[in-house]
């Protein structure tokens, strides 16, 4: 498969990001900031777009994601259609393709929002991180896990290679979860390589360098059209109990503070976003193809059909989900038997909301 049909979209500002949370004068900037060179600092302000001294700044926001795919598509369609201005902010979406870059971002200051998995928001808790989800927007783990032909059962995947974004992530911790089902344990029975993004691991699983990952749509159709295997359909994930905070938007305490109504009309703005995705398949799938620069309109129907009804319509926060993910990280780390699921959420803008009577107002207009 070519690499050419996986660009990353028109979303700007991703190369340049990404190298500065690479970079190592950025990364320790907090403890070294009088060393940190302006000619590095100013350059990355301008970029993103931020006067500490202009007025309106609070009206402003960049939100991270990280995935370019079906799932992200009330952001996009909110952007698209000027919902955020209807709520009187200017948004700006960049793509960082790990959710535990994009909290890396967020906690640097670089951004404000991010969307990203529930797992790296937990772990930067768990260490102290000022950070948390004030609204869910995936609750459970709606991918397919799919394999090369000739895998038949999961169990054929021991001494085989699986894929997933990164250490820590969502995708991570739910194949754990899903393959120990299966009686395979991590290491012992199959190896797990970290590939990034979801178009990256579709290319290594139809060029054969892996033999399993899971995958959202549009991959995830494109996979079927190449023939690749749906091991373990959508369906059975529920089954299984591979319940898990998916995907969710989350905020430094500081925005919380700071910038509280600019973060509040982003939440609606998303929100409406999510409204227009189950009311209108055409505005989502114009976004969805404009993002991925994906034109097939089989594919961009296909992937519509297959994951528009994971997206939570109202932000519910998922206590069981995150429990899921401590859970999975208590083996390895102390802190988080000792957590509870309620810490890692910032409830409170989505309770004003509704007191304000926003959703009954939302999904009642036409």
């Amino acid at each position: 498969m070519d690499h050419n049909q996986f660009p990353l979209g028109p979303i700007c500002r991703v190369r340049f990001l990404r190298a500065a949370l690479t970079n190592p004068y950025i990364r320790r900037r907090r403890r070294h900031s009088l060393k940190f060179p302006l000619v590095f600092f100013f350059p990355l302000l301008l970029l993103l777009g931020f006067n500490a001294h202009a007025p309106a700044a609070a009206e402003r926001l960049t939100i991270a994601t990280s995935a370019l795919n079906m799932l992200t598509t009330p952001l996009w369609v909110a952007h698209d259609r000027g919902l955020f201005h209807k709520y009187g902010i200017e948004v700006e979406t960049i793509y960082i393709p790990s959710g535990t870059m994009a909290i890396q971002a967020l906690l640097s200051g670089d951004i404000r929002v991010v969307m990203a998995a529930g797992s790296p928001v937990v772990n930067a808790n768990l260490q102290g991180a000022p950070v948390r989800i004030i609204a869910g927007t995936v609750n459970f783990y709606p991918l397919a896990f799919f394999s090369s032909p000739e895998i038949h059962d999961p169990r054929d995947l021991r001494g085989k290679k699986v894929a997933v974004t990164r250490a820590g992530s969502s995708s991570h911790t739910a194949t754990m979860i899903l393959l120990r089902k299966f009686g395979l344990e991590e290491g012992r029975d199959y190896t797990v390589l970290q590939l990034g993004s979801t178009q990256n691991r579709l290319v290594a699983l139809t060029k054969g360098l892996i033999q399993g990952t899971t995958l959202s749509a549009p991959e995830s159709v494109m996979a079927k059209n190449a023939g690749m295997k749906v091991l373990i359909p959508v369906s059975e994930m529920k089954k299984l109990g591979v319940i898990i905070q998916h995907q969710a938007i989350a905020a430094s305490e500081r925005s919380l503070r700071e910038f509280r109504p600019a973060t509040k009309a982003l939440l609606m703005g998303y929100l409406a976003g999510v409204r227009e995705v189950y009311r209108s398949k055409e505005a989502t799938t114009q976004s969805l193809g404009k993002y991925t620069r994906i034109t097939d309109p089989q594919v961009l129907s296909a992937s519509y059909d297959e994951s528009y009804e994971a997206i939570e319509k109202e932000g519910a926060l998922n206590e069981e989900g995150i429990q899921v993910i401590l859970n999975e990280m208590g083996k390895s780390d102390p802190r988080a038997l000792k957590a509870r699921a309620s810490q890692f959420f910032d409830p409170s803008l989505l309770q004003e909301l509704s007191k304000e009577g926003f959703f009954k107002t939302l999904w009642s207009s036409k």
